[in-house]
């Protein structure tokens, strides 16, 4: 009896745990699809209130719903309208967070590093860990980005 009973909640671990990757990576695709439909108040929706993002590239870290939705839309969307990001390797899942590598391009038209820049096609690659709450909503974003290989497409380094 003992048997069966710890047989059956190990069962119930494990379809518990089926079901979270299967809510964490939803999300993901979601959120995603928010970005490559360029829509400022679908990405903010994602984020917890004491929402974190942190960017390796620039060893800056964000806390706040409101100052990171600003934050990395400005980043990665505000010079590139038409910016895509899509997930383009492996992807891995444990608990609440997932860690993927995408690709992330478009033309780049603003101010880069003190000169303006007009027009110009980029494509990098990078690798994102996204955690999120049982609410489903994004409480923890880091982003690792080649950010030499940006610099090398939009200003011929």
């Amino acid at each position: 009896m003992k048997k069966l009973f710890l047989t059956i909640v190990g069962l119930g671990l494990l379809v518990n745990l089926h079901a979270t990757q299967i809510k964490v990576s939803e999300v993901l695709n979601n959120y995603m699809a928010a970005w490559n439909e360029h829509s400022l108040t679908k990405i903010e929706a994602f984020y917890a209130e004491d929402v974190i993002w942190y960017d390796l590239t620039y060893d800056a870290t964000t806390r706040g719903k409101k100052k990171v939705s600003k934050a990395i839309t400005d980043a990665f969307l505000g010079s590139v309208p038409d910016m895509y990001w899509v997930k383009s390797g492996d992807v891995f899942i444990s608990g609440n967070t997932i860690i993927y590598e995408w690709v992330y391009g478009g033309t780049f038209s603003g101010e880069f590093d003190g000169v303006t820049i007009k027009n110009k096609k980029f494509e990098i690659k990078g690798v994102s860990t996204t955690t999120i709450n049982s609410a489903g909503k994004i409480i923890k974003h880091k982003d690792y980005y080649d950010l030499l290989n940006f610099k090398y497409q939009v200003t011929a380094l």
